[in-house]
């Protein structure tokens, strides 16, 4: 095989490759996302159900950023390190309930178009159980609902706050 086949094999398996790279993700989806952070690079795309997820991490926080397939922002997830990064009001509320004897999963904030302010979220794991609960605050400390996630393993989704 001649050099100049084998730079057109490799160039066209590098075409190939860089076209499903952003196959999950069309212009129109990029485009809202760079409106939305400017300056964030190094995006992994994926979808779930009817729905386009941007992961990135900014300033050493992970993000999740949904849209819809026409590029319509839904929710944007943002993690949190720990109970002190979030409201001390809605800490000392987690940590007077009875969920904070468990294992603290995460802690993660979301940001809602529909709804101001938004939308604290603790997931809890039981110590002696599979049992598994979120349990929902506003910025302010009152409990927005909690909900029991055994089965559905804690996975949030836009359908959550309809």
């Amino acid at each position: 095989m001649k050099k100049s086949e084998l730079i057109l094999i490799i160039t066209g398996l590098l075409l190939i490759a860089s076209l499903s790279v952003f196959a999950g993700s069309p212009t129109n989806l990029q485009a809202a996302l760079q409106k939305m952070y400017p300056d964030v690079t190094d995006v992994q795309w994926s979808k779930k159900h009817d729905y386009q997820i941007a992961t990135f991490v900014e300033n050493g926080i992970g993000i999740n950023v949904w849209f819809t397939d026409d590029a319509k922002w839904v929710m944007t997830e943002k993690d949190v390190d720990s109970l002190s990064s979030i409201p001390s009001v809605v800490a000392d509320k987690y940590m007077n309930s009875t969920l904070a004897a468990g294992r603290l999963r995460y802690i993660r904030i979301v940001y809602l178009p529909h709804q101001e302010p938004p939308v604290i979220i603790i997931d809890v794991q039981s110590w002696n159980s599979p049992e598994e609960f979120q349990v929902f605050y506003s910025p302010e400390g009152e409990l927005l609902q909690t909900l029991n996630v055994t089965e559905t393993g804690g996975i949030i989704y836009p359908g959550l706050f309809n």
